[in-house]
């Protein structure tokens, strides 16, 4: 009986392994083992799109890692008007602006500029990887304008120089590493 059952279960064994091998996953890199320190500038020129109170709205501008977890906030421009900042409100979960540049609602669009030091909101360096910078503006009471970039945060400088998307143009990020 028992030599009937050692093949069934090296096929059941082997079976297992082959599916388990075959699913991928993301692995979020904020604390993967590799942390390079360095920096990431961020320039981009914020536009209308022709809102309710356009020129004027509030701005966020944040760094999530490639699943989605928020890292840090960079800029938020909303004093009395952060809840229409939805997709910010909804990666902080708290509204977290520590160590951000921080300020009221913006009276006209133009050139924006932050830099990330490459930590998280306690100050921790986070591991190396794919990472999203995240823009929303609106110009009205509700959601307005969203877009994400991705870069990668390791050894070795990334400068990314993508398209115009709608609110956001002229978009720079350059992660440049501190390596010594």
């Amino acid at each position: 009986m028992y030599k009937k059952l050692i093949p069934a279960l090296a096929l059941v064994i082997l079976s297992v392994g082959i599916f388990v091998t075959s699913c991928t996953s993301t692995v979020d890199p904020i604390n993967s083992a590799v942390k390079t320190p360095g920096s990431l500038a961020v320039n981009a020129t914020t536009a209308t799109y022709n809102g309710r109170y356009s020129p004027k709205h509030v701005l966020a501008i944040w760094i999530e890692s490639s699943t989605g977890t928020f890292v840090k906030t960079l800029m938020v421009k909303a004093q009395a008007r952060k809840q229409y900042l939805t997709n910010w409100l909804s990666s902080t979960s708290s509204g977290n602006s520590t160590d951000a540049i921080t300020g009221a609602t913006l009276s006209s669009h133009g050139a924006r500029s932050c830099i990330w030091d490459g930590t998280d909101a306690s100050g921790n360096v986070v591991g190396n990887g794919t990472y999203k910078v995240c823009m929303e503006l609106t110009e009205h009471d509700g959601t307005g304008k969203f877009s994400s970039f991705t870069f990668t945060k390791g050894t070795v400088t990334d400068t990314q120089t993508p398209a115009d998307k709608t609110s956001f143009t002229n978009v720079s990020i350059v992660w440049t590493p501190n390596v010594k």
